[in-house]
């Protein structure tokens, strides 16, 4: 279970800056008295127009229902406001704003109560990080102002692993459970590829989404091969040439192609250098490379 919320970027701005991250209030202007979220879950954070792109999140602790000193008192800074009166009148501006909600009458601030969603364990990344919701497939429309819940994968979680740089998977791939087993997560893989090298193959920059593959650097022990900095995205010949060891890609990621290979077909990428991804973050793991490099077939 996972939950995003259109999320003011002047509390997230104020918290980043302030590098408040645990018992954090993810404050609304009206109790929502949640009950589906457990100790644990994320609740991402959904920067409102015109970003309208996931930019963190934090971990579920707690739902309570407090006045604003209340909350003041109790959270400070962590309410995403620098002194209380700044964050009191972000409050009293609400109800003056929406006051045909309460049926035209004043509402006493002093008594009126707002919903704190108790957050732990925050991260709030750098735009270039930030996650663009249906490109991970989550339908979030912009017709919702409080929160949606997701019982399913989180793919949220899954990028955010993806941007972490790659370890060796030391555990052995047990052949055993035959090739349907040893391809969990093929398609996904698949996927986070041809976004990172924006579905161009790195060597011979072909964009026939048929001919084109997703290499492992390292070959598949488990679903943590999946990374995409254990990945390059290739054409389906050049694939079969990496996999049998006739070409290597050195740490400087300059392409080396066997002498073994006489075909100028091939022999022509041979000192070239591949087409990197975007971002650096997806750069291919020079430690999986040259962990190839005895095995290069030269």
């Amino acid at each position: 279970m996972f939950a995003i919320s259109p999320t003011d970027k002047n509390w997230f701005d104020f918290l980043k800056v302030s590098s408040l991250n645990s018992y954090v209030n993810f404050w609304t202007p009206t109790p929502w008295n949640l009950r589906q979220l457990n100790v644990g879950n994320r609740l991402y954070f959904m920067l409102k127009d015109p970003i309208r792109k996931v930019a963190g999140f934090g971990e579920f602790y707690e739902y309570k229902n407090l006045t604003a000193v209340q909350a003041w008192n109790e959270f400070g800074y962590r309410n995403g406001r620098n002194s209380r009166q700044v964050f009191i009148n972000s409050i009293q501006d609400y109800l003056d704003k929406n006051s045909l909600k309460f049926g035209g009458q004043a509402i006493d601030i002093n008594t009126y109560q707002i919903g704190c969603i108790v957050l732990n364990n925050c991260e709030y990344w750098e735009e270039e990080h930030f996650l663009d919701a249906e490109e991970q497939n989550i339908d979030f429309a912009t017709q919702v102002v409080k929160i949606k819940y997701f019982d399913k994968y989180d793919p949220f979680q899954q990028a955010v692993n993806d941007r972490d740089n790659f370890n060796i998977v030391n555990e052995h791939r047990d052949d055993r459970r035959g090739e349907a087993n040893i391809r969990v997560g093929q398609s996904a893989f698949k996927g986070k590829l041809l976004r990172a090298y924006n579905n161009k193959c790195c060597i011979s920059g072909e964009t026939i989404p048929e001919l084109l593959e997703a290499a492992h650097i390292q070959e598949y022990r488990n679903r943590n091969s999946n990374h995409v900095q254990n990945g390059l995205l290739l054409r389906i010949d050049l694939h079969r040439l990496f996999d049998n060891y006739l070409m290597h890609i050195d740490n400087n990621y300059t392409i080396q192609i066997s002498t073994i290979v006489t075909n100028p077909l091939y022999r022509q990428y041979h000192g070239q250098k591949i087409q990197l991804p975007h971002s650096v973050y997806d750069y291919p793991s020079i430690v999986a490379l040259e962990l190839r490099i005895n095995d290069f077939r030269n």
